[in-house]
């Protein structure tokens, strides 16, 4: 069967089509020649294959409903204590994709005016689609409760209120309440003249300079943090900084008030990871930032002060307020530098896979309460952002404070690591340096190559795409662990590259042929990654690599991830590989996958 040629759109609020092939040769990064094919229908099959021939060990764990400090609140304050409280309910309404705006172009363009006015019609809708549903929340939380509501949100069904401490159990009881959790649980940011720990040494690990050169900096990416130094040298003359917008004291859309503060100027946080995201060469290439893109800063921790120490602990309102304030703008990557100790059923993390859904990669913080297991925080836990743990950029070990999984439901957690322990700008002043640690460190490099593979991937604009493209680009290939992950980050550069999106059924394989042609072919990687709810059933789906003779070369079999990651090493023979994606038990329905695969030329 020929394949067909498809003709390449570009959608503005359409998912990328199912059932293609996308083929790139790849010289240090630039695409030299790309085609698409759909493909072929003797590639579905549904006869029947052996069981697996092991599972792996673990047990979910059970779902609390209440925040740990909220527990121990109950068990230390009087029960007629009143306190700023969060609540996640059930939500049946699935949010629309928002428009894609034209990266290449400025926000002040005509068609992303239309795109901003499109997604401020979206969001109006939503808020009135939510509307009906909140007056009777309200009403009965308010009278039930003895529940004062504050906010409400439109890109979750949540509620802010202040209610008595001796009322939450009871509240916590019924069926529709997800999650409850404090406004402020106490929670602190996920936290030399070496020539060798600069922000350089960091690309140079994850390998994204021949991105950067490609000239990838269209687009607008999101930060959620403790606000920003604006007049460090980094982040002017050129200034890739756009909106500063403090969403503790800003308001629904963080910039309202009199009390607007969107500096850096408590805990020395935001400054860093912004600099590695995007800082400017002022200081010397070894600062430059991962990306050129243009960033914007929203704040969602408090500058607070107690004889002189900072005290600003997590505002998680101010972290949902956050997430919507950067999808109203279309930042199409946001970065979550939080480490909340929340379920992902809580506020925070159902933000996140939220905006997912409508169209966002999300790249979190893993946290820094390691090395304990199941210590992964929110967002990181949620199921449709990627989670980032730590390596250090000079000696590689990992970087054993990093918070892991396995997350509630069993999930692998770290996503992906990425280099920590880098010096970088600092708030102390318009010139100053910092060696910038833990996941927080980590995180900006893992975002800023999600924003260049984003970019690198302009033919498909699914965030899905880009989460295979960094589970691939992991260098942990299975099985996996909860301390690694599919590994530290490292983008592929030279050779062919495939990638696609696919609806799979129980029981079903599918062979994706790729065709390997190049006697000097070596290396060859493949990735899946699904996107799942907390309320569904996991689905187990692997990944076979099947050279030309039908044999199986590499394979990836975990049972509890939502990715996979396969590689064969050494010569690669030329002929039609097949990845083949098998559907073990998927109790849910059809299954949307992500695919790619990548094979290196010498």
């Amino acid at each position: 069967m020929a394949k067909k040629k498809i003709e390449i759109v570009n959608p503005v609020e359409a998912e990328d089509p199912f059932n293609h092939i996308n083929t790139a040769l790849v010289k240090k990064g630039k695409i030299v020649k790309f085609s698409v094919q759909e493909i072929p229908w003797q590639a579905f099959s549904n006869e029947q294959f052996d069981k697996k021939e092991f599972e792996e060990n673990g047990e979910k764990l059970h779902q609390e409903k209440l925040h740990p400090v909220l527990k121990k609140w109950i068990s230390e304050r009087s029960e007629e204590e009143k306190d700023l409280i969060m609540i996640n309910f059930r939500d049946d309404l699935k949010l629309p994709r928002f428009p894609e705006p034209i990266a290449e172009e400025s926000r002040k363009s005509s068609a992303n005016k239309k795109a901003l006015k499109r997604s401020e019609t979206l969001i109006r809708e939503i808020i009135d689609r939510r509307a009906n549903n909140y007056k009777k929340l309200i009403q009965e939380i308010g009278d039930g409760y003895d529940c004062r509501v504050l906010e409400t949100f439109w890109l979750i069904n949540a509620i802010l209120a202040e209610i008595p401490i001796g009322k939450v159990s009871e509240l916590a009881q019924r069926e529709d309440v997800l999650y409850i959790e404090p406004q402020n649980a106490g929670e602190e940011p996920p936290s030399n003249p070496n020539p060798s720990d600069d922000v350089d040494d960091g690309r140079s690990r994850i390998v994204t300079d021949p991105y950067f050169n490609l000239r990838l900096t269209s687009g607008w990416i999101g930060l959620l943090d403790t606000g920003l130094r604006f007049t460090h040298r980094q982040f002017n003359s050129p200034s890739n900084i756009a909106y500063r917008r403090d969403c503790v004291n800003g308001g629904a859309n963080c910039n309202s008030g009199t009390r607007l503060n969107p500096n850096d100027d408590c805990w020395n946080h935001g400054t860093s990871s912004a600099a590695i995201i995007t800082g400017n060469t002022n200081q010397g290439n070894a600062f430059r930032g991962v990306t050129g893109i243009t960033l914007d800063s929203f704040k969602v921790y408090p500058s607070s002060f107690s004889g002189g120490i900072c005290t600003g602990r997590l505002d998680s309102a101010a972290a949902v307020r956050g997430f919507q304030a950067a999808a109203a703008v279309l930042d199409r990557v946001i970065v979550a530098e939080i480490q909340s100790g929340g379920s992902d059923t809580g506020a925070i993390s159902t933000a996140a896979d939220n905006a997912f859904d409508a169209g966002f990669v999300i790249i979190a913080a893993n946290g820094n309460n390691g090395p304990k297991a199941s210590t992964v925080n929110a967002p990181a836990n949620a199921h449709k952002a990627i989670g980032v743990g730590a390596f250090d950029v000079q000696t590689l070990a990992q970087y054993n404070g990093q918070s892991r999984g396995p997350a509630r439901d069993n999930r692998f957690k770290q996503d992906i690591q990425a280099p920590t322990n880098t010096e970088t700008a600092s708030n102390i002043s318009d010139t100053g340096f910092q060696v910038f640690t833990g996941t927080s460190c980590a995180t900006p490099y893992a975002a800023g190559a999600a924003a260049l593979l984003r970019n690198w991937l302009r033919r498909t604009i699914d965030p899905g795409q880009v989460y295979v493209q960094l589970i691939l680009s992991g260098q942990h290939p299975y099985p996996f662990d909860n301390t690694a992950g599919a590994g530290p980050l490292a983008l592929p550069t030279d050779g062919f590259a495939w990638w696609g999106k696919v609806s799979i059924s129980n029981g079903q394989t599918m062979d994706i042929p790729l065709n390997i042609s190049g006697a000097r072919a070596n290396k060859f990687d493949g990735a899946l990654w699904w996107p799942e709810t907390a309320s569904q059933s996991h689905n187990d789906i692997d990944l076979y690599l099947i050279d030309p003779r039908g044999s199986e070369k590499a394979s990836s079999k975990s049972t509890s991830s939502i990715f996979e990651r396969a590689r064969v090493n050494g010569r690669v023979a030329s002929g039609t590989w097949k990845l083949r994606i098998r559907r073990y038990n998927v109790p849910s329905g059809s299954q949307v996958v992500y695919w790619a695969a990548h094979v290196r030329l010498a």
